[in-house]
């Protein structure tokens, strides 16, 4: 199991990340989800899970697993008929404090925001130069990341964010690259990856309090998830790392890729100098951004891409 600051069951960690790719029927028995396939019952503790990934659309689910799902805030995540995610479940709130936090989220000033966006904007920029580096691509082009990376100013109004994701995903791809292009490989990598962050994060936000519909640089009406969006920002280096190794020489999107990349949680890395694993990573920040949008802590140790090491086992 992995170690750090407990997610809010218990003062026990829930940390699996369960990808479902047959064809079942999911039922709650004795505090545990049980999959039946063939008349063969899988029984898994709920207090260990985090997130379920449903990857078939013939998975049958009861109502009462969904509400008990809900109840213990584990995010459940549907994939279409080209196993990417489509859409996601989970509970509106299970903190006993979210309106005093909702309260700081409203009152504080749009200069923090514009503020805590600006650091938000160079960390990630800073995980993706780094990870150029790591991926050993030309140092005129890190050059050229850092420049904009040191040129990001408060609220980031000249979008130093997105000329810097324009070179760097070109110069991962060696060609002009779009994130809409459904014929690059690398997207669906991409796509299957963020959207089990985002769901973990999101799951992380509403354990502490945080409304995860009021961004800081996200403002859709529409978005359940614009603080989630924010936040997920200088995560999704790591992402890209990952998908860039496993699909670098391939031509499909296979069911080995989506395995590991929904294992992205256990993987390890180097955080708030602690060894563990990427799910205790994320927990232990959205922790601190929470304490930060709150005035109980002046400074949030991000995610450092540098230190994470993509391991190549998964966990079904």
């Amino acid at each position: 199991m992995p170690t750090g600051t407990p997610f809010l069951r218990g003062g026990k960690m829930a940390f699996r990340v369960l990808l479902i790719e047959s064809e079942v029927h999911i039922h709650l028995k004795l505090n545990n989800m049980v999959i039946d396939k063939d008349g063969n019952d899988v029984w898994i503790p709920l207090d260990d899970i985090s997130v379920i990934v449903l990857d078939n659309l013939s998975v049958n689910i009861t109502a009462r697993m969904m509400s008990v799902l809900a109840d213990k805030g584990i995010e459940l995540i549907i994939c279409n008929m080209e196993h990417l995610p489509i859409g996601s479940f989970g509970a509106y709130d299970n903190h006993s404090r979210a309106s005093k936090i909702l309260g700081f989220q409203i009152n504080n000033s749009k200069e923090f925001y514009d503020d805590l966006w600006m650091k938000i904007v160079k960390e990630k920029i800073d995980n993706q130069l780094k990870v150029l580096k790591i991926i050993q691509k030309e140092d005129e082009l890190i050059h050229k990341m850092l420049q904009l990376k040191n040129d990001v100013l408060s609220g980031d109004p000249t979008n130093r964010e997105a000329h810097a994701a324009k070179i760097y995903f070109n110069s991962m791809m060696n060609s002009t690259f779009s994130r809409g292009n459904d014929n690059i490989l690398l997207n669906s990598g991409l796509d299957y990856g963020y959207s089990i962050i985002r769901s973990y994060i999101s799951r992380l936000c509403v354990g502490y309090g945080l409304n995860t519909q009021i961004g800081i640089h996200h403002k859709n009406e529409y978005n359940r998830f614009n603080l989630v969006d924010d936040l997920m920002e200088p995560v999704r280096p790591f992402v890209d790392l990952l998908s860039y190794r496993l699909l670098a020489e391939e031509k499909y999107f296979k069911q080995e890729h989506r395995r590991k990349l929904v294992n992205i949680v256990n993987n390890k890395v180097i955080y708030d100098n602690k060894n563990m694993y990427v799910g205790n990573m994320l927990e232990r920040y959205i922790e601190q951004v929470a304490a930060y949008i709150s005035g109980k802590q002046i400074k949030i140790e991000f995610p450092n891409v540098e230190s994470y090491e993509v391991e190549g086992g998964y966990e079904i």
